[in-house]
């Protein structure tokens, strides 16, 4: 993960924190959890849900709506695409 934030991502903003600053409206603002934050780094693994509701810190109930709600953030279908939307946002290391 990069310490840089907030990361610019064509016209979107992609925070670690919900953005509070009215001057940046021409452009969206998307802010992960800290919970989504840990599911985002671990579906460059491509274990199943359940595989990363194993790790410390991350509830199996609650891994399907991260990832669902991660796709929506990064405007992502699926996995593969969200990977490399985020890894081109910075927001994961590339390979």
């Amino acid at each position: 993960m990069t310490d840089r934030w907030p990361i610019t991502y064509g016209e979107s903003i992609i925070t670690s924190q919900p953005n509070t600053d009215s001057t940046k409206q021409s452009r969206t603002t998307v802010s992960m959890t800290p919970a989504q934050t840990r599911v985002l780094a671990l579906l460059p693994t491509y274990r199943t849900l359940a595989g990363i509701a194993t790790e410390p810190g991350v509830g199996r109930p609650t891994v399907k709506p991260h990832v669902e709600n991660i796709y929506k953030k990064l405007g992502a279908r699926n996995r593969s695409q969200a990977v490399k939307l985020a890894e081109t946002a910075g927001l994961l290391p590339r390979p």
